[in-house]
């Protein structure tokens, strides 16, 4: 995983919530829409690229009122511990089947 490319992806307000509504409990993409307020297709952009960075996976699968399988997501983040440091917001975090990782940006970035 990209250092910088992990920070870029805390700095979204979107993708924030998206990992917070799976960090405890496995969800679809249309039940974090409901929960975050985040609209669907942001939803499914915002998914694809924190699952490639790695920060959230596949469980399992449900199936809709149609009977479409859809998949459902759960955060990898173990631990994590946002602080800022001499103006810069750091983030360390450990993904559940990985080591600690520090990750920072600079606090600017947020506003």
């Amino acid at each position: 995983m990209k250092v910088m490319g992990a920070a870029k992806v805390f700095v979204d307000e979107k993708s924030a919530k998206i990992l917070l509504a799976v960090l405890n409990r496995p969800l679809s993409a249309l039940e974090i829409c409901k929960v975050t307020g985040v609209p669907i297709a942001h939803v499914f952009s915002r998914l694809r690229v924190l699952e490639k960075k790695g920060l959230v996976a596949k469980v399992s699968y449900r199936y809709d009122a149609r009977g479409r399988e859809r998949p459902v997501y759960r955060s990898m983040l173990y631990d994590s511990l946002v602080f800022v440091d001499r103006g810069k917001l750091k983030v360390t975090f450990q993904l559940v089947a990985a080591d600690q990782q520090n990750f920072s940006q600079a606090g600017e970035a947020l506003l």
